[in-house]
């Protein structure tokens, strides 16, 4: 009885569960999005000079950061 009960609910709620994943994939697809992660791949390529070594330190980490936030700055 407990599974007729959950299915039920399921199936009522498939709108809004549909409706959610749709909004979700929207952003995701959009162009602004897409645009934006690419913009980050590309200051990632040309800011660590050698894939292979992340930076290793807390400073590093943070100098990384800055640096890509001020190009995706300028590119906007």
């Amino acid at each position: 009885m407990a599974f007729l009960s959950n299915l039920w609910h399921v199936l009522t709620k498939t709108p809004q569960i549909i409706g959610i994943i749709k909004a979700i994939m929207d952003i995701v697809g959009s162009a602004q999005v897409q645009k934006l992660l690419e913009s980050i791949r590309d200051a990632l390529k040309t800011e660590i000079s050698c894939p292979d070594s992340p930076p290793t330190t807390e400073p590093e980490r943070e100098r990384l950061v800055k640096r890509l936030l001020q190009r995706l700055r300028s590119q906007s």
